[in-house]
C-alpha cells in the first residue's frame, strides 16, 4: 500500500532521569541495574518492529506511536502470563534470557528515569489496572504491578456506565486532557484493563524565533506542494548523513531529551529509510553524530492518532496471547483469560517553543468462555524521534508526510 504517513513520531526516547526531591534517595545509575542495556535494546528493537508493521500499511498521512507506552502496558500483562504464552511475550518483546524479575526491575527503573518535572520539562507516567469486581484476579499479579509499575488497581462494576467514564477520566487526567478518552465501550466479555499513560511537555534548548516562521511549500507524499508554516533556527547542532538520509538532533531544555529528525534524500523515500532502520542501525546512528553550525527549517505540526494493535502484535509473534483456546494467563487468574484488545492513542504538538506529546495504551483482557554543507530544509516527508539521554529508550516515533497546524 502507499506509504502515506504524516508524522512518524519517531517518538523516541523521552526517558527522563527523575528530578528527585531532596528528601528522597537518588536513583541508582541506570546501567547499574541488571540487564538494563539488554532490555532497553529489546524495547528499541520492539519499537522498530512495531513501527515498521504499522508503516507498511498505514494510509493516514500523519501518525505516531509510543513504543514505551505499549511496552509498559504489555509489561503489566506479562506478569500474568505463563508457559508458552510467556515465551511468546519474551520472543515478541525481545527479552532474551532476562527473567521476569529482571524485566520488572528494569521497567521500574525506566519509569523512575522517565518521570521528571523540572525547569522547562515535564514527563509523567501513570499505570492502572481496572478489574471487573466479580472476577477473581490473583493477589500476586496485582502486587507485582503495584510494586514495579506503581499501578493503581481498582475493582469496578463493568456493567455500570459510570465505570467507562471513570477509566476515560483517568486517561484524560494523566495526559493533561490531550487523550480525553481511551475506550468507547466496555464489552460484556471484558474482565480487566491494564492501561499506561504518558505525558511529555518540554521547551527546546534553542527556541525557534517566531518572527522567522513563514509559509513555505512542503512537498507531500504525492509530490504536490502545499504552503505550511515553517520554523528556522541557526545553531551548533549534532548531525549525520549517509547515502539514504540526512539527520539532525534538536535538544530539549537541560539536554535530557532530544528530537532526532531523519530526512530522505531527494532521490529516496520514507520507505527507503524505514526499510534500513532498526535497533542496530539506530545505535550506530547515535554513535556517528558530529557537531557543527547548521541552519535547520522544519514545519510546525500537531495531530492525534489511534491504532488497534491486535493484528500487528499477532504478526510479531504474540498470537497465542490473543487465542482464547491457547492463551495461558494462569499467573493472572485461575479463570482462563486472553488478550482481547490492545489499543493506543497518541497526540503531538511541535511549535517554536517546544513539544507536547501524550500516549495512552490499553490492554483489554477477556474470559475464554465468553552537516551536509547547505541548510537542511525539511520540506518533504521526514521521520522524527524523541529520546532521553540516560536510558536511550524510544518513547515516541513518527513521520511527517504533510504538516498541519491548527491551534
Amino acid at each position: 500500500m502507499r506509504f502515506t504517513f504524516f508524522v512518524v513520531v519517531f517518538a523516541t526516547l523521552l526517558l527522563l532521569q527523575g528530578c528527585e526531591k531532596e528528601t528522597q534517595e537518588p536513583l541508582p545509575s541506570f546501567e547499574s541495574v541488571a540487564k538494563s542495556k539488554q532490555i532497553v535494546s529489546a524495547n528499541n528493537e520492539f519499537a522498530f518492529s512495531l513501527f515498521k508493521k504499522i508503516a507498511a500499511n498505514e494510509e493516514k498521512t500523519n501518525f505516531m506511536i509510543s513504543p514505551v507506552s505499549a511496552s509498559l502496558a504489555l509489561g503489566m500483562v506479562y506478569n500474568g502470563a505463563a508457559g508458552e504464552t510467556r515465551q511468546a511475550f519474551d520472543n515478541t518483546l525481545h527479552y532474551g534470557d532476562a527473567t521476569l524479575e529482571e524485566t520488572n526491575a528494569v521497567n521500574q527503573n525506566i519509569i523512575d528515569n522517565l518521570t521528571y518535572s523540572g525547569s522547562g520539562s515535564t514527563f509523567k507516567i501513570a499505570n492502572s489496572i481496572w478489574v471487573e469486581n466479580t472476577f477473581p484476579v490473583k493477589d500476586s499479579f496485582t502486587a507485582l504491578n503495584e510494586k514495579f509499575y506503581n499501578a493503581k488497581v481498582a475493582n469496578m462494576d463493568f456493567g455500570d456506565p459510570q465505570t467507562l467514564n471513570t477509566i476515560n477520566n483517568w486517561a484524560s487526567d494523566n495526559t493533561n486532557g490531550k487523550i480525553p478518552t481511551i475506550l468507547n465501550n466496555i464489552d460484556s466479555n471484558s474482565i480487566l484493563f491494564a492501561i499506561n499513560a504518558l505525558y511529555f511537555n518540554s521547551e527546546w534548548k534553542y527556541r525557534f524565533d517566531a518572527d522567522r516562521t513563514k509559509d513555505l511549500p512542503f512537498h507531500g507524499d504525492d509530490g504536490l506542494p502545499k504552503s505550511v508554516a515553517m520554523m528556522t533556527m541557526e545553531q551548533n547542532l549534532s548531525y549525520y548523513f549517509n547515502d539514504t538520509f540526512s539527520s539532525v538532533v534538536l535538544p530539549y531544555k537541560n539536554d535530557k531529551y532530544a528530537m532526532t529528525l531523519l530526512l530522505p534524500h531527494v532521490d529516496k523515500s520514507i520507505t527507503d529509510v524505514v526499510n534500513i532502520i532498526d535497533g542496530d542501525q539506530w545505535s550506530q546512528l547515535q554513535a556517528n553524530f558530529t557537531s557543527g553550525n547548521l541552519t535547520v527549517t522544519i514545519p510546525k505540526f500537531t495531530f492525534s492518532y489511534k491504532k488497534k494493535l491486535n493484528d500487528i502484535l499477532k504478526d510479531l509473534g504474540l498470537g497465542i496471547a490473543f487465542n482464547p483456546d491457547l492463551a495461558d494467563f494462569s499467573e493472572l487468574s485461575d479463570v482462563p483469560t486472553y488478550i482481547s484488545l490492545v489499543l493506543q492513542k497518541t497526540y503531538i504538538d511541535v511549535n517554536e517553543k517546544g513539544t507536547e506529546a501524550a500516549a495512552v495504551t490499553a490492554v483489554g483482557m477477556g474470559v475464554t468462555s465468553a552537516g551536509p554543507g547547505k541548510p537542511l530544509v525539511f520540506d518533504r516527508p521526514f521521520l522524527f524521534a524523541i529520546t532521553e539521554k540516560e536510558t536511550g529508550s524510544i518513547c515516541f516515533i513518527g513521520k511527517v508526510g504533510m504538516p498541519e497546524y491548527d491551534k
